[in-house]
C-alpha cells in the first residue's frame, strides 16, 4: 500500500485523523500504520510523496536514488527533521531542465533503515528553463564591440543601449570579457613554462617580413632565482642593425608586461631619428639583460 507525505510534514485537512504525521511512530502509536493501511496521502502546500522502497543501509539507498527508475537524479536539498535526515533529489535529465519530479531519502533517526519516497507528479521533459547567461547572438555583438575598442562593461552597455538591444547584467559582460581576453591573449598569469613553449613556437622565422618572431631567449626555471629574457623582432626590423655601429636599449614605465619592463631596442642616425630593431622582455633591468640584447 502507498504511504504519502508532504514536504513540510504538516496537514490541515486530516488533523482529526492524526494531529501531526510522525514517521518514527512508537510501539503504542498506530498513526503511521493507519495511514499506510488507508493509503491516504497527506497534502500540503508543496508536493505529495508516497513511499516506494525501504533499504537496510544508506549506501544502497543513495546508489538507488541517483538512478531511480532509469532517470538521473541530483541532490538539491538536505533537511534535518524529528523523523531523521531527508535528502531531496530533483530530476536532472538535462542541464537547465524544469522537470518537477522529485524524490527524497529519509534516514530514520531511530534505526538504520532508509526509506525512499517519490513525489506524486509526472515527469516533464518537454520544456526547458530560459538560457543561462548571454545569448550567442549577443555574444557576437559584444565581440565586435570589443574589437572596436569598447573593452569595459560600462562602455559595452552604453553601445548596446544605442543599438536598442536588451542589455545583460554588467557582471555577465565582465565574466564574458574575462573569458574572451583569455582566449585572445592567453591566461592573465603567465608561467615560465608557458613563456618557454611560446618562445619555441615563435622561434621559426616566418615568410612574412612584418610578422614577429623570437630571435633569442633565455629562461631559467628556478624557484629561488627565476629568470627569463627574450628578444622579439621581424625580418624588416632586424635589417636596421646591419649598418649600425651602436645600439640603444631602454625601458619606460609606460610599457610593461605582467609587471615586467619591456626594453625598446634600436639605433639612431645622424639626425637623431630612432630606428627600432625590436623589443626585449626581461624580469629586471640588470647589466646582464642589456648584454643579452
Amino acid at each position: 500500500m502507498a504511504e504519502a507525505l508532504s514536504d513540510d510534514d504538516k496537514s490541515d485537512s486530516i488533523d482529526s485523523v492524526v494531529p501531526a504525521y510522525k514517521e518514527e511512530a512508537t510501539d503504542d502509536d498506530s498513526g503511521e500504520s493507519d495511514i499506510i493501511n488507508s493509503a491516504k496521502k497527506i497534502r500540503a502546500s508543496g508536493l505529495s510523496y508516497e513511499k516506494v522502497n525501504v533499504f537496510s543501509d544508506g549506501k544502497c539507498a543513495e546508489e538507488e536514488a541517483v538512478n531511480y527508475n532509469n532517470f538521473k537524479w541530483t541532490c538539491c536539498k538536505i533537511n534535518d527533521t524529528e523523523q531523521g535526515t531527508k535528502k531531496y533529489y530533483k530530476c536532472n535529465f538535462k542541464r537547465g531542465s524544469n522537470c518537477p519530479a522529485k524524490i527524497y531519502l529519509l534516514f530514520h533517526a531511530n534505526n538504520f533503515e532508509v526509506t525512499l519516497f517519490e513525489a506524486i507528479i509526472q515527469h516533464d521533459h518537454t520544456t526547458e528553463s530560459e538560457q543561462i547567461g548571454i545569448r550567442i547572438e549577443l555574444k557576437n555583438v559584444i565581440v565586435k564591440l570589443f574589437q572596436n575598442g569598447y573593452t569595459t562593461p560600462k562602455a559595452i552597455l552604453s553601445e548596446l543601449d544605442k543599438l536598442k538591444i536588451i542589455q545583460p547584467k554588467a557582471s555577465q559582460i565582465a565574466s564574458f570579457l574575462a573569458t574572451l581576453r583569455k582566449k585572445l591573449y592567453g591566461p592573465a598569469q603567465i608561467s615560465l613554462n608557458y613563456i618557454k613553449n611560446w618562445c619555441i613556437e615563435k622561434s621559426i622565422v616566418p615568410n612574412d617580413p612584418d610578422e614577429c618572431f623570437v630571435a633569442n631567449y633565455y629562461i631559467k626555471d628556478d624557484d629561488d632565482d627565476p629568470l627569463f629574457i627574450l628578444f622579439v623582432t621581424t625580418r624588416n626590423l632586424i635589417k636596421n642593425c646591419l649598418n649600425s655601429n651602436h645600439i640603444c636599449a631602454d625601458a619606460t614605465y609606460k610599457l610593461i608586461w605582467q609587471g615586467y619592463p619591456v626594453l625598446i631596442v634600436g639605433t639612431t642616425d645622424k639626425q637623431c631619428a630612432f630606428h627600432p630593431f625590436g623589443i626585449a622582455l626581461c624580469i629586471n633591468e640588470k647589466t646582464s639583460d642589456f648584454e643579452f640584447v
